[in-house]
């Protein structure tokens, strides 16, 4: 299974609940962002796999929409053809930041390897820099 089939996945599942209106998981008040602003240093994770909270305080309502957000996840993984057990980890991880919010997903695979993408913005979008040749580029993911 190709890492980029869940970080597509996971991608889609935590950029819809970060728009508010998540019809993947039928929660239309969703408002991750500012959980994560009311959490300790700013930063709300969810843990995909487990269907939890794993940093950060979410409010009533993206507690019970949880089980949802998994739900969609298992929906969407089965649909590439793979499933929970295929991995190790699958966390969002949210930053509330008040000029430019974004996440970042973080993905492990059964052997181990572990990949990290950041995306800013709503609609979520793959962070860009600058290179060293002054060229704007998606910002590389991180493996190791």
């Amino acid at each position: 299974m190709r890492m980029s089939d869940v970080r597509s996945v996971a991608h889609s599942v935590a950029d819809s609940i970060v728009g508010g209106m998540s019809f993947l998981t039928t929660f239309y008040d969703l408002n991750v962002y500012k959980d994560a602003a009311q959490s300790q240093d700013g930063v709300l994770t969810i843990d995909f796999l487990n269907g939890k909270v794993v940093q950060g305080t979410p409010s009533a309502y993206l507690s019970s929409a949880m089980p949802h957000i998994i739900e969609a996840f298992d929906r969407l993984s089965r649909a590439k053809g793979f499933g929970r057990s295929d991995w190790r980890t699958v966390m969002a991880e949210f930053h509330a930041d008040p000029v430019m919010p974004g996440f970042t997903l973080i993905i492990e695979d059964s052997s181990g390897k572990v990949a990290k993408t950041d995306y800013e913005g709503v609609p979520a979008r793959r962070a860009l820099e600058i290179d060293p040749l002054g060229r704007v580029r998606r910002k590389a993911t991180y493996h190791s």
